[in-house]
């Protein structure tokens, strides 16, 4: 009994561990897919899948290993994410989708709360403090269109 107890605990910590914070990282990104940064790199493909039928550019999610998709920005910020395309994700991968939206949501309400917390001591003035309000408001409503993508696409098989 008690090593079966033992395998269960082993397990779960495996299963959890393959869909932990390091693999979302390196497996989910946000392709811009405009005409400057879209169609470089991993997100190319990706990209041409998500516009052949729209009139215009339309953000993708990536689900790969390229550390390089979002590596120098907010995913959450810079672009809408109200026409997000989500290519063929398998379970784990919307996992990873739902787990990377969280995330980012969460480290812009940080970054937000840090730049307020700054400017009631008097360290930053109010044009800093109304900017980082700007991009922690932008990301909110990226992370419900993300969301709403998420929710939105059919359970895959």
């Amino acid at each position: 009994m008690r090593r079966l107890g033992l395998f269960g605990l082993v397990l779960t910590a495996g299963l959890w561990g393959s869909l932990g914070q390091s693999g979302s990282a390196a497996a989910v990104g946000i392709c811009k897919c405009d005409s400057k940064t879209g169609f470089e790199n991993a997100c190319l493909p990706i990209c041409k899948e998500a516009n052949e039928k729209t009139s215009f550019f339309r953000p993708a999610v990536y689900f790969g290993n390229d550390p390089k998709v979002n590596a120098d920005q907010t995913p959450l910020n810079g672009t809408s994410l109200k026409f997000l395309y989500l290519s063929h994700p398998t379970r784990r991968g919307m996992e990873l989708f739902r787990r990377f939206l969280e995330d980012n949501r969460k480290k812009a309400e940080k970054e937000f709360h840090k730049m307020k917390a700054a400017y009631l001591r008097g360290h930053v003035g109010p044009e800093e403090f109304i900017e980082a309000e700007k991009l922690r408001d932008e990301a909110v409503v990226n992370y419900q269109h993300g969301m709403r993508a998420y929710l939105n696409t059919p359970s895959p098989r």
